[in-house]
C-alpha cells in the first residue's frame, strides 16, 4: 500500500499538468471565436454600397481596439497585482482612472470657457486630456516613490489621489451644463467605438512596452511576489522593480483609458483566470494566457454591447460589471 500511494499522487500531478495546455488552447479558441464573431467578416451588410468604408474606418478599428485594449488592461492588472501583492488591485488603486477622469472633466466642462468648441473637445482633446490627467498622477507617484519605501504607503497615496481628483470632478460638475454632463457621462461608460484607425498604433505600442517590461523582468517579478528579502537575495533593487511596475501598469491603463474611457474589471479578472488555468503565480506562463483572457473579456462585452439589442448600443462598463461582479464574488468565496 505504501508503494501504491506515491504512484497515485504522481498520476494526479501528471493529469493536472496535462490539463493546463488543453485549458490554454481552449482559451485561445475562445479568443479566436469572439474576435471572429465581433468582426462579422461574412455579414451580408458589408456587401451594401459604401459598407466597405464603414467596415475599415469604424467597425474594424472598434474590434481591434477592444482586443488590444483588453490585452493592455489585463497586463496592467497583472502588474498592479504584483506591485501591491494584492489580487484585488486595479487602475483605481494608484489613481490612474481618477486622474484620467479629471483630465476629461476639465476639457469637457471648462473647454467652452477657454474657447474650445464641442467637436474639438470630443474628438481631439478628450483623449489627450485623459492621458494628461493619468500621467499627472503617475508623475506624482513616481516622485513620491523615491521617498516612500513601504508598499502600503504607495497604496495609500494612490487611494488619496483617487479621492482628491474624484472630489475635484464633483466640484467641476456643479458648474456644467446638461449637454456637457451627458458628454462626460457617455465617456465614463467606456467604449471602443470612439477609437480612430490612426490611434490603433498608439494602443499597440503601449501594450508592446508593457509586454517588454513583463518579459524582461518576469523572473525578478516572481521573486518580488515572495517578499523583499527574496529580491535582495537575487541581487535586484526593490525600488527599481517597483518603478518598472508603476511605469508599465500605469502607462498601459492611462492610454487605454484615454482612448476608450474607464473600462472596468478586465485588469482585475483576467490575471485570475490565467492563474487558475496555469495553477501558478509565476509570470512566465501567465503572460500569454492573461492577454488572451483580457481580450476575450473585452471582445465578448463589445459583442453584447453592439448586438444584444437591435438599434441600440449598451455601455461596455455595465456589461463588464455584470460579467465581472459574480466572478469576483466567486473568487472571494473560494478563498
Amino acid at each position: 500500500m505504501q508503494d501504491h500511494k506515491p504512484r497515485i499522487s504522481q498520476a494526479s500531478k501528471v493529469n493536472r499538468r496535462g490539463r493546463r495546455p488543453r485549458l490554454t488552447l481552449l482559451l485561445l479558441a475562445i479568443f479566436g471565436l469572439v474576435i471572429f464573431v465581433d468582426l462579422e467578416p461574412f455579414s451580408p451588410r458589408w456587401d451594401l454600397p459604401g459598407a466597405n468604408a464603414i467596415f475599415w474606418d469604424l467597425h474594424f478599428p472598434r474590434v481591434m481596439a477592444a482586443a488590444i485594449g483588453g490585452i493592455a488592461l489585463a497586463w496592467s492588472g497583472l502588474m498592479m497585482q504584483t506591485l501591491f501583492r494584492n489580487p484585488l488591485a486595479g487602475p483605481f488603486l494608484i489613481g490612474i482612472t481618477p486622474g484620467a477622469t479629471f483630465g476629461v472633466a476639465i476639457v469637457t466642462y471648462l473647454g467652452s470657457q477657454i474657447g474650445l468648441d464641442d467637436s474639438c473637445t470630443s474628438f481631439a482633446l478628450q483623449p489627450l486630456a485623459a492621458l494628461g490627467g493619468a500621467f499627472l498622477v503617475l508623475s506624482i507617484q513616481l516622485a513620491l516613490h523615491k521617498k516612500l519605501t513601504q508598499l502600503h504607503a504607495l497604496l495609500l497615496v494612490g487611494l488619496v489621489l483617487g479621492y482628491f481628483f474624484g472630489a475635484a470632478v464633483d466640484i467641476i460638475t456643479q458648474t456644467a451644463q446638461a449637454q456637457q454632463v451627458k458628454q462626460f457621462v457617455m465617456w465614463g461608460m467606456g467604449g471602443f467605438d470612439r477609437v480612430l484607425p490612426s490611434q490603433l498604433p498608439i494602443l499597440a505600442v503601449s501594450a508592446s512596452i508593457g509586454l517588454g517590461i513583463l518579459l524582461l523582468n518576469r523572473h525578478a517579478f516572481n521573486a518580488y511576489l515572495l517578499g523583499d528579502i527574496h529580491v535582495e537575495s537575487a541581487g535586484k533593487s526593490i525600488k527599481n522593480l517597483r518603478l518598472w511596475l508603476i511605469i508599465g501598469s500605469a502607462s498601459m491603463a492611462a492610454i487605454v483609458t484615454a482612448y476608450c474611457g474607464p473600462v472596468s474589471f478586465v485588469g482585475l479578472i483576467a490575471p485570475h483566470i490565467s492563474r487558475k488555468i496555469n495553477a501558478t503565480e509565476s509570470h512566465g506562463p501567465n503572460i500569454l494566457t492573461t492577454a488572451f483572457a483580457g481580450a476575450a473579456l473585452t471582445l465578448t462585452a463589445d459583442i453584447l454591447a453592439n448586438q444584444l439589442i437591435a438599434n441600440s448600443i449598451l455601455p461596455i462598463n455595465a456589461i463588464l460589471s455584470i460579467i465581472g461582479a459574480p466572478v469576483v464574488i466567486f473568487m472571494l468565496a473560494r478563498k
